[in-house]
């Protein structure tokens, strides 16, 4: 009689915690799947890889990505996700918001629907703010290369208008212009390149208080006009660099050896830590050449190549970051710069004008850090 009457109260029991069971578990995946699309969305945004426009349907299609198999785990199993994203700031200031709010339906065992509830529902918000870190102090000091070779032609072309010439009984004069194509030599796609490199850490640091700039560029020599200290004021660089003219040998030592200290010493910290109170900045030397040490005699290039390795190494001893970009460089140059660069994602072999650009462009990405914070 005992067992009869236990029986339906172990059935009803056991079906209790079968659809218990099945509503915890429904509420962790659903969590975590509005978390994960919430994430992901706001990291595409913050990164420039999803459009403000598509971002909605991003964060629905990736929902719906992580709960497909989970159709199959419970019966009648449904989730719907309402995707709102709001932003703050501009530019790469701007923080991006997702708030991915979803509603989930189940259908519960049979003894649960005899009792009058045929169908339970869950909502989960997860909720992600994504924004581009523009108070990582940095300092970085680009090492430039402006030897004879600079100026050779980088393989880019551009269109220029020049003077059109006509004889008239054996005089010449000038009769309206023409268009030609001309080479675009390999300092001017530098350049570019530098200043926009500088462009995407002005933009990360607009209120100057987080990001120092310097600049050295080397032929055969390195002279005083060759250097320019950190500094806040980041245009300072392109302004030197634009002013950069290619010519002579290539001999990069004194250059290193000046960057080496000027990153490494005393002052970058203690400027940082006046401004923004960082006692740890961020340090980084972009080193380029599209050339080889060229002194004279291979036992002095040997010598050269040596000592630009110990002032790269004494630098990553000390913290600092190296990026190596090798513009177009026979052999010798690129295992220099290879054995320079703080491993292999920090080396760049650019073989074209766009591949030094993209580089540059890599670089900064790579200096300002993405950071990504979950909120719920």
């Amino acid at each position: 009689m005992f067992a009869a009457l236990l029986t339906p109260v172990l059935f009803i029991a056991g079906s209790l915690a079968v659809d218990t069971a099945n509503l915890m578990s429904m509420r962790t995946r659903l969590q975590n799947a509005a978390d994960g699309a919430a994430l992901a969305t706001a990291s595409g945004l913050a990164a420039e890889k999803v459009e403000p426009t598509e971002a909605k349907l991003f964060a629905a299609t990736f929902f719906k990505g992580l709960v497909s198999e989970d159709a199959t785990a419970f019966t009648d199993f449904s989730a719907k996700p309402t995707v709102t994203i709001s932003s703050s700031g501009s530019g790469k200031k701007t923080v991006w918001q997702v708030e991915v709010d979803v509603e989930g339906s189940l259908t519960l065992t049979s003894m649960a629907r005899l009792m009058g509830r045929e169908k339970t529902k869950v909502a989960v918000s997860g909720t992600s703010q994504s924004a581009r870190d523009a108070s990582n102090p940095l300092s970085m000091m680009l090492v430039l290369d402006r030897s004879g070779s600079m100026a050779w032609a980088s393989g880019q072309t551009t269109t220029e208008t020049v003077p059109r010439y006509c004889y008239y009984y054996g005089y010449r004069y000038q009769c309206g212009t023409t268009t030609q194509q001309v080479d675009v030599p390999k300092i001017d796609v530098l350049k570019v390149a530098v200043a926009n490199l500088v462009d995407h850490i002005k933009e990360s640091d607009s209120t100057d208080e987080y990001a120092r700039m310097g600049a050295v560029s080397y032929n055969f020599q390195t002279t005083s006009s060759d250097k320019l200290g950190f500094g806040w004021d980041k245009s300072k660089v392109t302004t030197f660099a634009d002013a950069l003219v290619a010519k002579d040998g290539t001999y990069a030592v004194d250059a290193m050896k000046w960057a080496y200290e000027q990153v490494t010493g005393s002052g970058e910290v203690n400027a940082h830590f006046s401004k923004n109170g960082s006692k740890n900045p961020t340090k980084f030397i972009l080193f380029m050449t599209d050339g080889e040490h060229d002194t004279g005699s291979n036992s002095q290039n040997d010598y050269a190549d040596k000592k630009t390795k110990e002032y790269c190494t004494s630098a990553k001893d000390k913290g600092t970051i190296i990026f190596a970009v090798a513009f177009q460089a026979p052999q010798r140059g690129k295992d220099l710069l290879s054995a320079c660069a703080s491993g292999n994602r920090y080396y760049y072999d650019a073989n074209s004008a766009s591949d030094l650009t993209k580089a540059f462009t890599d670089i900064g990405e790579e200096a300002v850090k993405l950071v990504t914070r979950l909120t719920m």
